[in-house]
This record gives structure tokens, C-alpha cells and sequence, in this order.
């Protein structure tokens, strides 16, 4: 586990989805204490976050009046990504400082300065990644996985052509992201522009933390790789005024394209650990959300995955 300010911790309000009988279902955690959100949602909803999102059950389930008939559970043990990957849409990643996109009047031309993700690439924390790669963190072609830390913001509705005022106002709540991408030797995506993805595997989750339980004004953001057994030390960044980089982030891509409920806005935190190689394993944290995992798998799994 990374180090972390328990006190924070014990303030957070999350959103779990996790498995159950019925499939999956949602836990809300709040001061500390766990929750099963199935009562008072619809059977067909229990586990659909984006449903409560978009029909404006958010706030009625956060509302601390509502807890006494909440039925109290033990903290989950296992965890899925807090929205169904098939329910994600777009995934855009701004690939620098969202502020340079304003101050350089960046033009219409969307390419040199974010990417569109696959929702087919979300996985929850604790997987391993999917997909080729080698014992030195090289590719047969040269390319390398490298990694990197985002605060992803959940869009909660159809937004076009922003003004920077009203962009958080688009944002329902945020998760963690994981980002480890094939990149060439010169740190591009193999695959960079708008309408392709670049490939790799994005981690999200654990939980889901509302725009209003997360303080963008003091963000604290971790990283540590563990290889052969052996941790490294934790890059620790703390974030001021974050809320300004995620409201010109939305500003910028609402021009760019139609945001949609359930579209991921991924805003870097300047956090990362760089090239990857086979067996590592990759921790990483966002104060107020949580802490995710991803391992690297070995050369011998690799080989039998070819």
C-alpha cells in the first residue's frame, strides 16, 4: 500500500461497483462506513452508475438523511471500474498542459493535442495487463510501454462548445487512471490521433468520488513501481488549484468534440514512472479516491500469450 493521509481517507465519499449475485451492485462509502445503494433503485439499476448519474439520483443517494435506511456492509474486498466499459464513450486524453492550449490558441486541429482511447482498454485495479511486451520494456518494433497518472473526469451531460465558467459544471465526479500505453522511441502513441487508440491498458477506479466530495485545490498524487521484489521510492506530487487544469481540459476538448454522459476526460497530473519492463508492478494514488494496481506480466506468461 502507498503511504496516505488516513484522515483524509476516513472523510472520502466513493462509489464502489462491485460483483454480486444479482451482478453487480453499488456501495456508497461515507465517513468511513459502507452502504449497499440497491434499496431505492430500481432492480435493473442497482449497479448502474451512470444510470445515477444522468437521472439525478446522485444527490438523493449522498444526502446523509437517506443513510438510516441504508442497509450498512463490510468494505469491499474486490472491485469492478466504477462505470461498465461498454457504457464509456469517448476517452480523451489531453497529451499536455491544457492551460498551453489556451495560452498558445491552439488551433482547430485537434490531432497534435489529445487522444481518443478505447473504452475497450478500461480495466479495474488489481489486472494484469494485457497485451505484448518484453523483458527490457522493448518491443520488437522498438516502441515501449510507458506510464502515467490522470485524474479522469466522468462527463454527466451533453456539452458542446464550453465556456471555461461552466465546465465543472459538466463534471459529475472523478476516478483515478493508470495509463500504460505503447509509445515509439521518440514518446508518441503508436496510435495518435483523434478517431484511433493507442494501444495499451488504462486502469480506473477504484471508486468513483462526486465533483463536490473531492478537493481540487489540494490533490495528492502517488506513484511506485515494485520490481524483483524490490519498492522503489514513491513520487509524490500534491496538485494546487487542479480545479482550473480539469475546467480549461473540458473547455478545451468541448470545442473539439461533443461531450457525452459517460465520456472520460483524462487530465495529466505530471505524475509518472516511466518505461515499464515485464514483471513490474505498478501502485498508484489519488488522495480522496483511492489506490490502484496493475502488474506487468512476466516474459514466460507473455510468451504463451503469443
Amino acid at each position: 500500500m502507498l503511504p496516505d493521509d488516513s484522515n483524509r481517507a476516513g472523510r472520502a465519499v466513493r462509489v464502489f461497483r462491485i460483483p454480486s449475485s444479482a451482478g453487480t451492485c453499488l456501495i456508497l462509502e461515507q465517513e468511513g462506513r459502507h452502504y449497499d445503494l440497491s434499496h431505492g433503485l430500481d432492480r435493473a439499476h442497482r449497479g448502474d452508475l451512470l444510470e445515477l448519474i444522468t437521472g439525478g439520483g446522485l444527490g438523493r443517494v449522498l444526502d446523509p438523511s437517506t443513510f438510516s435506511r441504508r442497509r450498512q456492509v463490510p468494505e469491499p474486498e474486490r472491485v469492478l471500474t466504477p462505470l461498465e466499459p461498454r457504457q464509456v464513450g469517448k476517452i480523451l486524453a489531453i497529451s499536455r498542459s491544457p492551460r498551453d492550449l489556451f495560452v498558445a490558441n491552439a488551433p482547430t486541429d485537434s490531432r497534435p493535442w489529445f487522444t481518443n482511447r478505447s473504452p475497450a482498454s478500461l480495466v479495474a485495479s488489481g489486472s494484469t495487463l494485457r497485451g505484448p511486451n518484453a523483458e527490457d520494456g522493448e518491443h520488437p518494433d522498438g516502441s515501449v510501454m510507458l506510464h502515467e497518472i490522470f485524474l479522469a473526469a466522468v462527463i454527466a451531460r451533453r456539452a458542446r462548445g464550453l465556456e471555461l465558467a461552466e465546465a465543472l459544471d459538466c463534471v459529475a465526479g472523478f476516478m483515478a487512471a493508470s495509463d500504460i500505453t505503447r509509445r515509439s522511441l521518440d514518446g508518441r502513441p503508436r496510435s495518435p490521433w483523434f478517431g484511433d487508440s493507442p494501444e495499451g491498458t488504462l486502469t480506473i477506479g477504484p471508486a468513483f468520488t462526486p465533483r463536490a466530495a473531492l478537493d481540487l485545490g489540494d490533490l495528492v498524487v502517488r506513484a511506485q513501481r515494485r520490481r524483483e521484489d524490490h519498492s522503489e521510492p514513491t513520487l509524490t506530487r500534491c496538485c494546487a488549484r487542479f480545479g482550473e487544469e480539469v475546467a480549461l481540459a473540458v473547455t478545451a476538448l468541448s470545442r473539439a468534440a461533443i461531450l457525452h454522459p459517460g465520456d472520460l476526460v483524462l487530465v495529466p497530473t505530471a505524475v509518472a514512472l516511466g518505461v515499464l519492463a515485464a514483471g513490474d508492478e505498478v501502485h498508484c494514488s489519488i488522495d480522496g479516491i483511492g489506490e490502484l494496481s496493475t502488474l506487468i506480466p512476466g516474459r514466460s506468461r507473455l510468451r504463451r500469450q503469443a
